[in-house]
């Protein structure tokens, strides 16, 4: 087959040249073709009929060092000062039918056409020989990335049965490239999206969050692609295999915001869509163990975007920023985009506090729980916490100054009280 010679680095040519009398090299997947379509922004990964092991062994006494990725999948890294080359045994896989979505059985074979056969699309299962220079296409991938179009390499219901999680690479995939989909794979992934319910919230988070970005992806992305991308969601009906319960959700602050954190904008589109009786609560679910499991981040998004909806309920400001001082400069980018009067109120509170050094939180004040049991030896340790809070009120509402020897008066005043 003819085709745009694939121009590759001085460290790729020496492996090449290396393993050239045991077995043909080939690039495989995005980095093939993006090169078709005229770029090369992506990671370069290698395929052969030559093993773990023997690519070690090969490799031992040379200027390559090949760590193991995944030895189920015959999968291993190849390093070279600053290069890193992804290598994966040909092999053919077999899927059983738990909903785990990952192979039950990984063989190692010598036929390329096998290990074309477990890939998804078409566009992705182009090889390049690098041994012998020339495209090997089995799927007619060429033609497709000719045509900017994602279609399966099988039938779409054995892609899709065998891995659940190709439904959103296809949908991430046509919007980072700026693709169409073919119709019947289309059609089909709609009727099955239903295998992504045992998917892990964590690894459909991690599709999500792609998506999100996909105009930055490459340098061809087009604008407003992510967009294209949630649309999708709406269309194929997604959003509920995303534990949320509507099946569309209208993108109104994800439309809005410019760079920001899109993944705040789109839960505070979703949250505006559930009409939640509680918002902490709603997110709690969605973004915890049962839900998306997001992590150690979750908190932060929670206090976000509940601190973005409490500004429009207009909480007073001490109740407000007691609680969410430390996320208001992310709120006020969301906050901005719906209502500009609510924004420039809290907003100039916002400053003042930071100009005058108002404290907002306990770690402000110019006391801690150790001058308090200087100053009240019989205070009981739970109830330091209280006097903590009362102090801090009173400064912020300017019946108190920040000031140590002030605040310890008033913490004495406390003890005589309760004393009398």
């Amino acid at each position: 087959m003819d085709g745009k010679k694939i121009v590759i680095s001085e460290n790729l040519e020496k492996l090449v040249f290396k393993l050239k009398n045991k077995a043909d090299i080939f690039l495989v997947g995005g980095y093939v073709r993006n090169n078709l379509m005229g770029f090369c922004d992506t990671d370069v990964d290698l395929a052969s009929e030559l093993t773990p092991d023997e690519l070690k062994q090969l490799l031992k006494y040379s200027d390559f060092k090949v760590v193991d990725k995944s030895k189920k999948l015959g999968t291993v890294l190849i390093k070279v000062e600053d290069e890193e080359f992804e290598h994966t045994t040909f092999r053919r896989e077999e899927y059983d039918k738990s909903g785990k979505h990952c192979p039950e059985l990984a063989e190692f074979v010598k036929d390329i056409r096998e290990d074309a056969k477990r890939r998804d699309f078409t566009c992705n299962a182009i090889y390049y020989n690098l041994t012998h220079r020339r495209y090997v296409d089995i799927y007619s991938g060429t033609y497709d990335v000719q045509k900017r179009l994602v279609k399966c390499v099988e039938t779409p219901e054995y892609v899709f049965d065998n891995d659940g999680v190709r439904i959103l690479r296809m949908v991430r995939q046509a919007c980072e490239l700026g693709f169409n989909i073919d119709k019947h794979s289309y059609k089909v992934a709609k009727s099955m999206t239903y295998r992504l319910k045992d998917i892990s919230g964590q690894r459909k988070l991690s599709e999500l969050k792609l998506m999100l970005y996909a105009d930055q992806k490459y340098s061809i992305s087009k604008p407003k692609s992510h967009i294209r991308a949630m649309n999708l969601f709406n269309e194929l009906k997604l959003f509920p295999l995303f534990y949320v319960p509507c099946d569309k959700v209208k993108l109104t602050m994800l439309k809005s915001v410019k760079l920001e954190d899109r993944f705040i904008a789109l839960l505070i589109d979703i949250v505006n869509a559930v009409n939640p009786d509680c918002v902490e609560y709603f997110l709690k679910d969605l973004l915890g163990a049962k839900g998306l499991c997001v992590g150690k981040q979750a908190e932060d998004y929670i206090k976000i975007v509940c601190g973005y909806f409490d500004a429009l309920n207009k909480r007073s400001n001490k109740e407000y920023f007691f609680k969410y001082f430390d996320y208001f400069n992310i709120i006020r980018e969301y906050l901005k985009y719906t209502n500009k009067k609510l924004f420039e109120k809290y907003n100039f509170f916002y400053r003042y506090i930071l100009n005058h050094k108002i404290p907002v939180r306990i770690k402000d004040l110019n006391i801690n729980g150790n001058d308090i049991k200087k100053a009240l030896p019989n205070i009981q340790d739970k109830n330091i916490s209280t006097v903590l809070k009362s102090l801090l009120d009173e400064v912020f509402e300017n019946a108190l100054t920040n000031e140590k020897s002030e605040l310890i008066k008033e913490v004495k005043k406390i003890g005589d009280f309760r004393n009398n």
